[in-house]
């Protein structure tokens, strides 16, 4: 019977969860004026895919502890990832993202990650959108205006459809760069 209790209680948490992530992406686009062909949540069929990809390239499996994105962007990437290091740079939290047009010129569409929480023991939890590098920016704009829709202050990261590098920001306002294709100009004070 315990069983049973567990299992309900659980399937009614991963259901509040669903539901907050099609508010949010409803307030994003409401509030930012963003079409849903260039601003949108990955299917539900897609998500589990994508973030393992991206986990596997970029997460450090060789600690235990540290097996997940979610202490990635503090702790460091994977050690074939960090091989490819761009540099890690002391950023205002808010003000940054209007340089990432500069930085990535050639992309049409990311991932953006949201850390929403939870470890590698109890289960992290990330929200994924693809969006055109515009869109990102004004939805990155209110969401710094607004403390992520009155959520906190998570940390995300923006990655390439094609996986070939990841941008990460902590609540400690240090922004990470690995990968290849980066063009980081705008940054003068690497950390």
């Amino acid at each position: 019977m315990k069983d049973l209790y567990e299992k309900f209680f659980e399937e009614k948490a991963a259901m509040k969860k669903t539901s907050h992530i099609f508010w949010f992406e409803n307030e994003l686009l409401k509030q930012c004026s963003l079409s849903k062909n260039r601003f949108h949540k990955v299917r539900n069929d897609q998500w589990r895919q994508i973030y393992q990809v991206i986990a596997e390239k970029y997460a450090d499996k060789t600690k235990i502890w540290k097996n997940g994105l979610h202490w990635a962007n503090t702790n460091g990437y994977s050690p074939k990832s960090m091989k490819n290091l761009l540099g890690c740079y002391q950023v205002d939290y808010a003000a940054w993202v209007h340089d990432l047009p500069q930085i990535l010129p050639d992309e049409e569409m990311v991932y953006f990650l949201i850390d929403k929480g939870g470890d590698w023991h109890t289960g992290e939890c990330f929200w994924i959108f693809e969006s055109y590098v515009p869109e990102l920016v004004k939805a990155l704009d209110l969401l710094n205006q607004t403390a992520f829709l009155d959520s906190g202050w998570p940390d995300y990261y923006v990655v390439s459809k094609k996986f070939r590098w990841l941008i990460g920001l902590n609540h400690h306002d240090v922004l990470s760069c690995v990968g290849e294709g980066l063009k980081l100009d705008c940054f003068h004070n690497p950390k």
